[in-house]
């Protein structure tokens, strides 16, 4: 085996294949353990809202951010460490008024192996690579593992509402958890924000994490905006049309959809849940991810619905959707 003689030829040759192998590992760690990691990190972010609702009863503190950060200084004593913070408007621009940190072990199950291989001197010449400069890479392959937490996380932070503790905290009018790291980039996992006219919002106005409950829409049409994040319950579409969309991780419960156009939509990480469809149309729609795309989707998902009548043109893709206890009819 012929030793790698320089630097750009070991991060090409070495560190990014095992780089990737090594985020691969990571990712099916945390779809295999999600269940386990969800109740962890619910618990202890209950805990931190307590810590946060004793402060705002002594001080009166507003909530608009409450950020979820993974301190990638804390890997260097081999002690990773999730901080959550909780910030007013200013976010990272202010200082946070409430803190509390949680261990984050399960987020680096293979990263000691992973730096083992990296520095194994074997594969390099040790006088013209130094261990130094292959240690500086480290920091990006931690940005890297932190985008995937935060791409998990936003499956379940929304659970937050289920607690109480959450219910009591005080909240901004625009209120946001966030994942990612410390006084640096930070990902929109769920959202609580005043409510929008989908039909006819305003120019450049964010129609993301929208809660919309218990509406009637008959003969009208969503069309070319971003509904991530958004979640329909009780809903009845009506001759109704989604046409252009980005609808990737949104959330159908109870509604029914009768007589209604899916057109050129984007539906990964979509969520069907106990909704029912009669006499629908789907052209050029898919919940598969773009080759493209630098974000983890999970797959759409359909639970307890009802499928009559349905059409499918030969641009729909489908092939990576889950269902279960689904009845459907032609």
């Amino acid at each position: 085996m012929e030793l790698i003689q320089t630097f750009d030829e070991y991060l090409e040759l070495r560190y990014k294949p095992l780089e990737t192998e090594f985020l691969k590992k990571v990712g099916q760690n945390l779809s295999r353990t999600l269940p386990t990691i969800r109740k962890y990190c619910l618990s202890e972010w209950v805990k931190a809202i307590t810590l946060a609702n004793e402060v705002q009863r002594r001080e009166g503190q507003i909530c608009a951010y409450m950020s979820l950060s993974v301190l990638a200084t804390s890997l260097i004593d081999d002690k990773p460490i999730l901080q959550v913070d909780f910030y007013n408007e200013e976010w990272v621009f202010g200082e946070s008024w409430a803190r509390y940190r949680m261990d984050a072990d399960f987020l680096f199950k293979h990263w000691q192996d992973f730096k083992i291989d990296a520095l194994d001197d074997r594969f390099f010449v040790r006088s013209k690579i130094s261990k130094v400069e292959i240690k500086s890479l480290f920091w990006g392959t931690l940005d890297k593992i932190i985008f995937l937490f935060a791409c998990y996380v936003k499956y379940f932070a929304p659970r937050l509402s289920y607690y109480n503790e959450f219910d009591e905290l005080v909240k901004a009018e625009s209120f946001y958890v966030t994942c990612g790291t410390y006084l640096d980039w930070q990902n929109r996992v769920y959202a609580i924000l005043p409510e929008v006219d989908l039909l006819n919002p305003d120019a450049n106005e964010d129609t993301t994490f929208q809660h919309v409950a218990n509406k009637i829409y008959h003969k009208q049409k969503f069309s070319g905006i971003n509904l991530r994040g958004s979640h329909f319950e009780d809903c009845l579409f009506d001759n109704f049309t989604f046409e252009n969309l980005d609808i990737v991780d949104v959330q159908f419960t109870h509604c029914r959809f009768v007589s209604t156009k899916f057109v050129n939509l984007k539906m990964a990480g979509c969520d069907l849940f106990e909704s029912y469809f009669k006499n629908c149309t789907f052209e050029n729609c898919s919940s598969e991810i773009d080759e493209d795309a630098d974000e983890y989707f999970a797959p759409m998902r359909m639970y307890h619905c009802y499928l009559l009548n349905l059409e499918f043109d030969e641009n729909c893709n489908f092939e990576n959707l889950t269902h279960m206890d689904c009845y459907y009819k032609e």
